[in-house]
């Protein structure tokens, strides 16, 4: 565009810029108010899949298994292991199983390798015996000590590996897993020379760590209810490993 003076002549003009409309800034390190809906609060207490303690069912059942066991092998009320086989299946078994899956969902690894092996340790059992008393996998009546022997030496060795691991954890764990070790080489023992009386001391070893998984369950159990960490577990064998 140009402009006309009063003497005619005309000069260019510079045209306007569009005016740009402000926007208001909060001031710096003023908290802008959320303009979305706000998310409830974190849920508190146990939720499935969410938290809680594996341990608490893991271990109540481990020490069920385990008494009934020594008081078979011991002979008190009975011998017949047949009369222990619906703990070992129905409790046991099933719901060391439950604690495994529990412990997986809550990404606690180590826990639920333990669990899900006595799991199978329990249900193997109890299916030897179940497969002994009726005849079951071909095995004859001559077969049946020879097939308890190898059972028993094959977990032996396996218990015998888990004490490694287990001593990062408190004391009482590593113990009862390695009079797991004992109990196990005790009844292969047992089943190669016939002998009662080591039968009879497979027994008071299982009675033993049946006490001992009581004992840790207490402690479990009160600091599930808020409650103090009592009794003592005892400090890990083992805290650090040398790379």
């Amino acid at each position: 565009m140009a402009t006309v003076d009063t003497a005619g002549s005309t000069y260019p003009t510079t045209p306007t810029p569009p005016t740009t409309p402000t926007v208001p800034v909060a001031p710096t390190g003023t908290a802008q108010a959320p303009t979305g809906p706000v998310a409830p609060p974190e849920p508190r207490g146990v939720l499935v899949g969410a938290g809680g303690d594996p341990l608490i069912v893991g271990l109540v059942f481990f020490g069920i298994a385990a008494l009934a066991l020594g008081m078979s092998l011991v002979g008190r009320p009975t011998g017949a292991l047949g009369s222990i086989l619906p703990i070992l299946i129905m409790g046991a078994g099933l719901y060391q199983l439950v604690t495994t899956v529990w412990a997986i969902l809550l990404g606690q690894s180590m826990v639920a390798a333990i669990f899900s092996t006595f799991s199978a340790f329990w249900l193997s059992f109890g299916a030897l015996l179940l497969g002994i008393t009726h005849g079951w996998f071909g095995l004859t009546s001559g077969d049946a000590a020879g097939a308890q022997e190898l059972f028993f030496i094959a977990w032996a060795c396996l218990f015998l590996i888990l004490v490694i691991p287990v001593l990062m954890l408190p004391a009482i764990y590593p113990l009862a897993v390695f009079l797991v070790f004992v109990a196990c080489a005790l009844s292969a023992s047992a089943a190669f020379t016939g002998s009662e009386n080591v039968s009879i001391a497979a027994g008071a070893t299982a009675l033993t760590f049946a006490f001992l998984a009581f004992w840790a369950w207490v402690h479990v159990a009160l600091k599930a209810m808020g409650g103090p960490a009592w009794p003592p577990l005892g400090q890990p064998a083992l805290r650090y490993i040398a790379r």
